[in-house]
């Protein structure tokens, strides 16, 4: 056949696409795409995340939000609580100290940072308003409530010690129960602080279920999903129905349960967990897995030892996944999946040891940096500071395994708040070529980016086009990119 030239165009980016050998796949996606965004289908640097000024002596175990709708001025609505070396303190998310809040008398410190938490009202006599309070509770301590009006911790007499807790149907439930891992107790509707029994009309009182598997499973996560609350211990998931003990229906639902319970999110029409393998989803019909070729090369990576620290919540439509890679026994590394757009993205140089998403943004704390509050970059372009970032794309073979292509000519627009680089390679199955792109700001405001063209030598039978960046200035591609090569049959 002899030369031929060709064109491949990457009119816009979404994310990783990791199963099979990598060959001729959309060019969209990546095989690696760590700490870049891809939002609208533009490829750009991630912001760097910020920590907050406040910090504790020990490791932050819990992050919890407090919303106060009365008996506080508006600019103190929220506040922020951490539990911490035994201890909880609170602070607004703006704030500059944190606030140690007294325990319970009779008690000088908890034995557990690791809290379960739900919030509720309550309607105490003497106040003109109901107040929010913050019911917090674990499997050592039990349970206990923070008043938002007085900021004022007093224990909550429960007929156990729950480590999950959940509102569903005006009922506080619990669960994971260390001497009752089958039994999940509510209390009667309406008052989180009674847990008796009215033999005389059960739908006003507490109670307790049973729903034994014999096999030392526990419950592990409670969820409300829509009219339901979903009951998950590690090999299965129980859905529970009605509004009163009178009504309860406890069905088994097809599937396995939940690896990390930390992991479970409602996001839109389904719950998504980590399993054993990979991310699992619940539908309302059963458990299944969800978008595991997408992230393949990611979850194989996962430290299995060490998965039941994962932690994950949904933010702005965005699940993001705290897991652990390699050899971690913590948290380093976040995968991120776009509800919206349903694209996959990794970051890579963040510990995350628990999550807590806000009005205000995405909090988490840190696992290896104690006392540490953190919040996630949003846009590196508005706050000037982007992570080191790496896009790899598909193999590409041009549909002629038998062509030796090369001669490689790459069009881009980079624009750039400041000044950037960016290494852009061609790599083959023989040897990888790089050139560095100088990116200066653009001008005058209005005036758009000029395109670069960069020029590779070399030949393969196959190749790919890698993006990285290494400093700290935001950078992203405009328009998208085109490679034109010359192959040659024969």
């Amino acid at each position: 056949m002899g030369a031929y030239g060709a064109t491949v165009r990457i009119h816009g980016f979404s994310g990783l696409y990791q199963d099979g050998d990598g060959v001729g796949v959309d060019p969209k996606y990546a095989l690696e795409a760590v700490n870049v965004e891809t939002a609208g289908g533009v490829l750009q640097s991630a912001a760097r995340c910020e920590h907050l000024k406040a910090e504790v002596a020990g490791p932050i175990g819990t992050l919890m939000r407090l919303h106060r709708r009365w008996h506080t001025a508006d600019s103190e609505k929220d506040v922020l609580v951490a539990a911490s070396g035994g201890q909880l303190y609170f602070m607004p998310p703006d704030g500059d100290a944190w606030t140690r809040l007294q325990t319970p008398e009779g008690v000088e410190a908890y034995e557990s940072d690791a809290w379960s938490f739900a919030a509720y009202e309550i309607n105490p006599e003497g106040t003109d308003a109901p107040v929010d309070v913050l019911l917090l509770s674990n499997e050592r301590d039990g349970m206990v409530c923070v008043r938002g009006d007085t900021m004022a911790v007093s224990r909550v007499p429960t007929p156990k010690k729950f480590g999950v807790i959940a509102r569903y149907a005006e009922r506080i439930w619990g669960g994971a129960i260390a001497d009752n891992p089958d039994m999940l107790s509510y209390s009667a509707p309406f008052d989180p602080f009674d847990w008796t029994q009215n033999d005389g009309l059960p739908e006003d009182g507490a109670g307790d279920i049973l729903q034994p598997s014999w096999d030392g499973d526990s419950f592990l996560s409670l969820t409300q999903f829509g009219a339901q609350l979903l009951a998950l211990k590690k090999r299965r998931v129980w859905r529970i129905l009605g509004t009163d003990p009178g009504e309860y229906v406890f069905r088994e639902q097809y599937g396995g349960g939940v690896a990390a319970p930390a992991t479970v999110a409602v996001a839109g029409e389904r719950v998504l967990m980590l399993g054993e393998e990979g991310l699992e989803s619940y539908d309302g019909l059963s458990v299944e897995p969800y978008g595991r070729p997408y992230a393949k090369g990611v979850f194989a990576r996962m430290n299995r030892g060490a998965i039941h620290g994962a932690c994950a919540c949904l933010h702005a439509g965005r699940y993001y996944l705290a897991l652990p890679l390699h050899d971690s026994p913590h948290n380093n590394a976040v995968l991120v999946y776009d509800t919206r757009e349903r694209s996959w993205l990794l970051r890579e140089g963040i510990t995350v040891r628990a999550f807590l998403s806000t009005d205000q943004g995405l909090y988490f704390t840190s696992a290896t940096e104690p006392g540490r509050v953190w919040k996630w970059g949003e846009d590196a372009r508005r706050t000037g500071a982007a992570s080191p970032a790496r896009w790899v794309g598909p193999w590409m073979e041009l549909d002629e395994k038998n062509a030796r292509k090369g001669g490689w000519t790459v069009y881009l627009t980079v624009e750039a708040e400041a000044p950037a680089e960016l290494w852009v390679s061609i790599r083959t199955e023989k040897k990888v070529r790089t050139k560095r792109l100088d990116v200066a700001p653009s001008g005058r405001r209005g005036e758009l980016p000029r395109q670069r063209k960069l020029v590779f030598g070399g030949s393969g039978r196959r190749f790919r086009l890698e993006i990285e960046s290494r400093g700290l200035a935001a950078w992203r591609l405009v328009g998208g990119i085109q490679v034109d090569v010359e192959a040659d049959v024969g």
